[in-house]
């Protein structure tokens, strides 16, 4: 989920956030003037350069240290296990997290290295590439059933909906009635360990980065357990705007691919509807957790307008909850 634009908008605003990330940085060591913000979702991202190497830094407003360190071990397990992703660098401290505190509240940081390679749009991608995105994704849920015979699983879908609970407001009728609708049904899925485990949760094309036929996979920040088909749809919703077409040669490339590293029986696939709708409502919910600031003059014209675009986008999740979308 994005973060609070009440956090947003205090950290990238405040004359102290450059000090915050610098002292963050000093436990890893880094160039003076290298420093750069790339972005800030659920998290505020920097590039900074070391020893002439790239690196990313990666700052989360009041976190979940445990889960944090669970991530790592995730990150660490899937490297030695075949699965290219970005494991963290270990500070001068010998730590994978650090933290520092201030006015503005405590900041754990990570950081990565730099994967080389490219970035895709959905409409870019050649038909192989559909097939070895599928094979990434069946060859991470291979691993990660591993993982869990020696691991507890990280947030699971029971803390979701607790947190929906807890956020989504009573007036959204709609949204009350959805989230009833898919209890209900997720309450009938059978869980085994062939078909649950820790997911990604955002494979999707912003998360991964070629280096040729070399899929490399970022931000776990949201793994959590859940049905492995739940990942496939999540990673595929952009193919799926309003409909599932299960005879998209897209989506049939990829379950290829994804088929040649797990099994995936016709009735997982045949819940990728109600995972979509699911997602919906996940993000829905998120939405009315980041838009806490008021509409006040006095923030900045940034705020204003991702406030606006933020309503846009809860009012098109609140018209689809109506008309009965995916």
């Amino acid at each position: 989920m994005m973060m609070k634009l009440s956090i947003m908008r205090d950290f990238l605003e405040s004359g102290g956030s450059e000090a915050i990330v610098h002292s963050l940085l000093e436990n890893w060591g880094f160039e003076q003037d290298s420093v750069r913000f790339l972005r800030a979702s659920s998290n505020f991202v920097f590039v900074f350069e070391r020893n002439g190497e790239k690196y990313i830094l990666r700052v989360t407003p009041n976190g979940n240290r445990k889960k944090l360190m669970e991530e790592v071990s995730f990150l660490s397990f899937l490297s030695v296990n075949g699965v290219s992703v970005n494991i963290p660098e270990r500070s001068k401290n010998g730590n994978m997290v650090e933290e520092a505190k201030s006015d503005l509240g405590v900041f754990q940081a990570v950081v990565f290295n730099l994967l080389p390679g490219a970035q895709y749009e959905i409409e870019e991608l050649l038909e192989r590439q559909f097939y070895l995105w599928g094979e990434a994704l069946g060859n991470l849920h291979n691993c990660s059933k591993q993982f869990l015979k020696k691991h507890s699983t990280l947030i699971n879908y029971v803390q979701q909906f607790a947190e929906l609970d807890s956020i989504l407001p009573q007036n959204e009728s709609l949204a009350q009635r959805e989230l009833e609708t898919i209890k209900t049904w997720l309450s009938t899925l059978e869980i085994n360990q062939d078909n649950y485990g820790i997911i990604h949760f955002d494979f999707e094309l912003d998360n991964l980065i070629w280096d040729g036929d070399n899929v490399q996979i970022i931000d776990f920040e949201s793994s959590m357990g859940n049905w492995y088909v739940a990942d496939i749809a999540f990673a595929l919703r952009d193919l799926f705007i309003g409909k599932v077409d299960f005879s998209n040669k897209s989506f049939q490339l990829f379950l290829d691919g994804y088929r040649s590293k797990r099994n995936l029986t016709e009735s997982e696939i045949s819940e990728i509807p109600m995972f979509l709708r699911l997602h919906n409502l996940i993000t829905f919910t998120g939405l009315f957790r980041t838009l806490d600031v008021h509409k006040d003059r006095n923030n900045p014209e940034w705020i204003h307008g991702l406030q606006k675009k933020l309503e846009s986008k809860i009012n098109d999740y609140r018209a689809g909850f109506k008309r009965g979308d995916l």
